[in-house]
């Protein structure tokens, strides 16, 4: 147990000069408020802050991290405020305090709501302050070695989320023994019998793998040292979680694992580092793949060392790790060391904060507090890819990014406008995986634009954000518009003035009767559905004349459906139905002769799509109906080809003559020539039906010059 005698000890060990006299006043603080409450453990309270006190401490941290470590649970846990710690201990002190302080004066529906909110409130904290997030992890390391006194279903809870969030985390500031610690933990608690299992078997072997450690220890230092290298070598056997899943990758039992133990070489130059990997392979056989330099491309976190495996004699693998005294430093403290060390070894402070701040932006789209904390989520878990740009910058991406997920980490807009990728020189397509060491060239057109077919290739969370918000943003375009109109309409019948009753602000009046924010959200209801306009008029009307009009005026939206409206012959014949309003989806523009599919939409009639397309996917299955054409549809509709050729004299007048044989009128072209890929030209022209599309394609096809013809949804 932790005694405040420990805390200042480890603290004036990293902070000869720090102010203990703050510190111990910080605890006597805690140890008023907190008196007569004791944990699930029977222990008394103050032994929790104290301890995490303790953890943060060893982290290096400083005077005020301290201080907030020890008062961290006040304002949650007793009559104590904000303003009785900002004035008491100082601006520097509330600020983190507040920071982790949950979120239990605000009513969420769902636990797991609550739980996603106060994580979030504590990232958007750590942005301005990173060592909320470092007291936090403290706090959760704490939690989790006393987790034995909490009932089964709370240990399995918190585990999970310490796996999912918090280890993770802590790798990612760089806090590698403490993620080490968590990972143990969480493991012990969440799979018990292989825990146990393992830690047995383990410890039936240490004597015989400490002798291993040390005679490895004695050979590789000698070996060093006649080289004229004073470097210093140390062994470990990898942690428990380490080694139970790198049991499950290999699908072996533990005495087949070779590789169980690690030894680290500290040197004082990065020069050094490579000569002692020249020495330890002239020495030793490497094993193929198993050479990593995260110096030359250090991981995220800052973590930088070369990683070899070599097989020792008699057979033995051993895994290698090189690094100056200065990465040393810089891998055991992660962030951490931002104030642990002096000049010379601390971590930059732009990029101590720049991952944290990527996290936030990449979610910055997201409101709902549940797919931000999901969102973070799939983000941690992955292991990370190492690319290039054309300019050889390196990018790092989510194992499993794909070529989408390139184009977004560079920009939104080129993500936005992304319409091909060459990885190594070669096109590829979309969903293509990406692998470490590849040089990824992201091709763009004004032309494109993301579909939802988009969120099925996008892996990392910066990208699927990205295009969900351009998705809803068009959406609430798309809806204001129609909604407009269907007001206006609706308002017209009544003899009511449309731009007089928004001007008057009556609209906005009435949003909060259907929990909406302002005129523009009921307008934007009504054109997505929500709404039915109608129904929005009627509340509009004053009392005396609502009998009046109640009769025609309060239908529900299906009755309003499918009323008589006018008709419009588009050639759509839908069974069972008639006289329904008919529009046809400006994302796919389905021409006769296609398979198509309807859909009942609120307050619009019947939205034909082409079977197929992309939006129409993801479509309510039981709003879709079946629909056809009629036998002699004739329906010119808008379509958009674009046409990849070579950059010849006389190709687009090639190009045009397909389209002019055909009695086709091309409303605008579009052709860029600086495209690397060759010139890329956009059609737009109305067709008359899908042989006659189909027929066309093939002509383009067979044009000399000719790469690639795409049919583009709007």
């Amino acid at each position: 147990m932790a005694q405040i005698d420990h805390v200042l000890q480890s603290f004036t060990f990293h902070h000869a000069d720090g102010n203990t006299d703050l510190v111990m006043e910080a605890y006597q603080y805690s140890l008023e408020k907190h008196k007569g409450q004791k944990r699930r453990s029977g222990e008394p309270y103050i032994v929790h802050p104290m301890s995490v006190a303790k953890i943060a401490a060893d982290m290096g941290l400083c005077e005020p991290s301290i201080c907030a470590a020890l008062l961290h649970d006040v304002v949650e846990d007793t009559d104590t405020t904000k303003e009785e710690i900002r004035e008491k201990f100082g601006k520097d002190v509330a600020l983190l305090v507040d920071g982790l302080t949950k979120l239990d004066n605000v009513h969420f529906v769902h636990k797991e709501e609550r739980q996603a909110e106060s994580f979030r409130k504590m990232l958007i904290a750590t942005v301005d302050d990173i060592r909320i997030l470092l007291i936090k992890l403290a706090d959760r390391l704490h939690n989790m070695s006393t987790l034995a006194a909490l009932p089964p279903e709370k240990q399995e809870r918190i585990s999970q989320e310490t796996r999912d969030i918090y280890a993770p985390l802590a790798g990612r500031l760089g806090l590698a023994w403490l993620k080490a610690d968590l990972d143990d933990l969480s493991f012990k608690y969440l799979e018990p019998d292989k825990y146990y299992q393992l830690a047995t078997a383990v410890k039936k072997t240490r004597k015989e793998r400490m002798l291993f450690i040390n005679n490895v220890k004695k050979e590789l230092e000698a070996v060093l040292h006649s080289r004229g290298f004073e470097a210093e070598v140390s062994g470990r056997l990898k942690n428990l979680h380490s080694i139970h899943m790198k049991m499950v990758r290999k699908d072996l039992e533990f005495d087949k694992i070779h590789d169980a133990i690690a030894f680290r070489v500290l040197c004082d130059t990065v020069e050094q580092c490579y000569a002692i990997f020249g020495v330890i392979h002239s020495k030793w056989i490497p094993v193929p793949g198993y050479i990593k330099d995260y110096i030359a491309m250090p991981k995220p976190n800052h973590y930088q060392s070369l990683h070899t495996t070599v097989v020792w004699d008699g057979g033995e693998r051993m895994e290698i790790q090189i690094r100056t005294r200065e990465m040393h430093q810089i891998n055991e403290y992660g962030i951490a060391a931002h104030w642990a060390y002096k000049e010379g070894t601390q971590a930059n402070e732009k990029d101590v904060y720049q991952w944290l701040r990527e996290i936030l932006e990449n979610q910055s789209d997201l409101d709902d507090s549940r797919e931000f904390f999901d969102s973070v989520k799939v983000d941690l878990l992955h292991e990370d890819v190492f690319v290039f740009t054309p300019a050889g910058e390196i990018k790092t991406l989510s194992a499993g990014a794909t070529p989408l997920d390139f184009a977004y980490a560079i920009h939104t807009e080129v993500g936005h406008q992304c319409r091909g990728a060459r990885v190594n020189g070669v096109m590829v397509p979309f969903d293509t995986t990406l692998q470490s060491g590849d040089h990824v060239e992201i091709l763009t057109s004004n032309e494109q634009r993301p579909s939802l077919a988009w969120l099925d290739i996008a892996r990392t969370s910066r990208a699927r954000n990205k295009i969900k918000a351009f998705l809803r943003t068009e959406q609430r375009e798309q809806s204001l518009q129609v909604g407009k109109r269907l007001l206006e309409k609706a308002l017209r019948r009544e003899g009511i003035s449309y731009s007089r009753m928004m001007k008057t602000g009556e609209l906005d009046k009435l949003a909060p009767r259907y929990k909406l924010a302002n005129a523009n959200d009921v307008i934007a209801a009504i054109g997505y559905g929500k709404l039915d306009e109608n129904s929005v008029v009627y509340d509009l009307l004053p009392e005396d004349a609502k009998e009046e009009v109640k009769s025609h005026i309060k239908e529900t939206a299906f009755e309003k459906l499918i009323r008589k409206v006018k008709w419009q012959d588009d050639g759509i014949v839908i069974d069972g139905v008639d006289n329904m309003l008919v529009h046809f989806a400006k994302c796919c523009s389905p021409l006769p002769g296609e398979a198509v599919i309807g859909y009942i939409s609120r307050g619009r009639g019947i939205i034909v799509h082409r079977q197929g397309c992309q939006q129409a996917a993801y479509l309510e299955k039981d709003r879709q109906t079946k629909v056809r054409w009629s036998e002699h549809a004739t329906n010119k509709r808008p379509v958009k080809l674009q046409i990849v050729s070579g950059d010849r004299p006389g190709i687009l007048a090639t190009l045009s003559n397909s389209f002019q044989s055909r009695h086709i009128n091309i409303s605008t072209v579009h052709c860029d020539t600086s495209d690397p890929a060759g010139a890329v030209s956009t059609f737009t022209f109305p067709i008359d039906n899908a042989a006659q599309l189909k027929d066309l394609i093939r002509t383009l096809k067979q044009t000399k010059g000719v790469y690639e013809v795409t049919r583009l949804q709007s």
